[in-house]
């Protein structure tokens, strides 16, 4: 299941990316709707971290991360979050051959 604004139980707030990283909004969601992909913060304070991993076990829910650290969780917890900003298509401008983000 993807992660979206609709579906958190909390927005914190949003954070700006630095080129060639999106900004993403701080949310808080169910632990059991993370899937591979997502984006999550073990630690609230440090940035995002991706989801490569999720094993279902009664009553705890285990996340592996892209470095390969396992975290888990209770089943009914909620864990901070986040929601990566949209990705702007690029358009083409003509005459100059450069391309603009929309």
């Amino acid at each position: 299941m993807t992660l979206t604004l609709q579906n958190a139980v909390a927005v914190l707030g949003h954070q700006l990316g630095r080129p060639p990283t999106r900004g993403y909004t701080c949310t808080r969601h169910h632990v059991g709707r993370l899937s591979p992909g997502d984006l999550w913060r073990p630690d609230p304070d440090r940035p995002p971290q991706t989801v490569t991993a999720v094993n279902r076990r009664p009553g705890r829910i285990v996340l592996r991360d892209q470095y390969g650290h396992v975290y888990l969780y209770p089943s009914n917890g909620v864990i901070s979050t986040a929601v990566p900003d949209a990705r702007l298509p690029l358009l083409p401008v003509h005459g100059s051959g450069a391309a603009l983000r929309a």
